[in-house]
């Protein structure tokens, strides 16, 4: 009795032990099945309402904002969307210094549920940082005292050793707040490109920067914003355009642009997503400034050959000069 026990124990064992595979099996390819649905659903959605290339034109476009002549190129990279729904594309990240792009690093932007968790990287090998270039502020918006501007030592001098076959990036602030338009009218008697544009969209007045510097005499905001050339987006963003430069065919178009994609950012997007993700900050505030006061510059990025370059030094409007990169001859006159 007790040895037919045990081996009906081990017939029952032996059973049970099938019957359980047989049922783990049935639970994994179910949840195989369940999670290719959710993947191919998930993926079909990500698709339907462009995920990733909404991605990657919103950080392009926050990328060209906030950084003087450095942009995303128009093609990248997408890994679709993951299991917990975070979107990632990468993207070659340039300037233009003479007639060419220069690839100076790439873009990582991933995108996740939470704003607050996403992020963007930068990678530019052999710099510290992207193209910082503070400009300085012609009066003090609050009080409208002049102030001064702060160059870079020996600009002049050094655009007159380099030799004129070469082609260069100059930043310089301006002496008094413009309109676009005068400014592109003040440089037309060169042989320049107008590439970036620094904006006042009311700091001091209507909100606090939220990192500055200076002294009693001078103002830089660092995070400040700046008119590029134009970028647009169809609706359904198949399509796409991009300006190179700022110039009076194209400087309208290039305002409205602005304008027209910082409106569409702040209907769709929450707060968290501008500052924490995009590191827009007070762009409703910044918008509305636009809106009611009209753009206005004190500050530019151009380009050229070098001597051309020079020629601003005669300039009593051009002050706190600051010299970019500089590349072999690429200019050709248009």
């Amino acid at each position: 009795m007790s040895e037919w026990n045990k081996e009906l124990e081990k017939k029952i064992l032996k059973k049970s032990r099938f019957t359980l595979t047989i049922r783990i099996l049935r639970i994994f390819v179910l949840c195989m099945l369940v999670y290719g649905i959710y993947t191919i659903l998930l993926n079909v959605f990500s698709d339907r309402f462009h995920f990733a290339e909404e991605n990657d034109f919103n950080t392009k476009l926050a990328l060209e904002w906030k950084t003087p002549n450095v942009r995303g190129t128009f093609d990248y990279k997408a890994d679709g969307i993951s299991f917990f729904g975070t979107t990632e594309v990468t993207y070659p990240i340039v300037k233009k210094v003479g007639k060419e792009d220069l690839v100076i690093g790439e873009a990582k932007a991933v995108k996740r549920l939470s704003d607050t968790n996403s992020y963007i990287e930068y990678q530019t090998p052999g710099k510290d940082q992207l193209n910082f270039f503070p400009f300085f502020y012609p009066e003090d918006p609050r009080t409208g005292d002049k102030l001064e501007a702060n160059p870079e030592p020996d600009v002049w001098k050094t655009l007159d050793m380099l030799h004129e076959g070469i082609v260069g990036e100059l930043a310089f602030s301006t002496d008094r707040f413009m309109e676009p338009e005068e400014l592109i009218e003040s440089l037309e008697p060169y042989d320049l490109d107008i590439l970036w544009m620094q904006l006042h969209t009311g700091e001091y007045t209507d909100f606090s920067p939220g990192s500055s510097g200076g002294s009693a005499t001078e103002v830089t905001v660092y995070d400040g914003i700046g008119l590029p050339p134009a970028r647009t987006m169809a609706e359904d963003y198949l399509s796409s355009t991009m300006a190179f430069e700022l110039d009076a065919s194209s400087i309208e178009e290039s305002k409205i642009a602005m304008l027209d994609n910082m409106e569409k950012l702040i209907s769709d997007k929450s707060t968290d997503y501008l500052e924490f993700y995009l590191g827009l900050n007070n762009l409703q505030v910044r918008y509305d400034y636009l809106k009611e006061n009209g753009f206005i510059v004190y500050g530019a990025v151009v380009t050229g050959p070098v001597k051309e370059l020079l020629k601003l030094q005669d300039e009593e409007w051009v002050r706190g000069e600051q010299l970019g990169e500089v590349e072999l001859w690429n200019w050709s006159e248009e």
